[in-house]
């Protein structure tokens, strides 16, 4: 069968159009790989980003332990005052009562 000059220019029209779109996809590709490694927000700071955002993740999981241990120190405190106001004045001031004697211990030994 023979194909008449419409068919073939059908044809060359299909080409063309596939061709285009082959052009536009490759072009795409190229916008792609420029974005991926040349834009500002490139593979590299995405991933400067990431690592910084997980050492500010496990530094709030710090702040966070630390501010329940304060928690804990103050509601200790608001329980038992008294006891807590000797405490500082005896170690922090180093003032002590009358007629006590102070046997100073070695580094090894305090408590913390």
């Amino acid at each position: 069968m023979a194909q008449n000059s419409g068919d073939q220019r059908n044809l060359r029209d299909l080409q063309i159009i596939k061709k285009l779109a082959y052009g536009f996809l490759f072009l795409a590709l190229i916008n792609t790989v420029a974005n991926l490694f040349l834009s500002d927000l490139n593979v590299y700071r995405v991933t400067k980003l990431k690592q910084a955002s997980m050492r500010l993740e496990s530094l709030i999981k710090v702040e966070k332990q630390r501010n329940e241990d304060l928690r804990a120190v103050s509601s200790r405190i608001r329980k038992n005052p008294v006891f807590y106001k000797e405490k500082f004045v005896r170690e922090y001031l180093l003032m002590f009562r009358r007629g006590e004697k102070v046997v100073p211990l070695p580094r090894e030994l305090w408590y913390k």
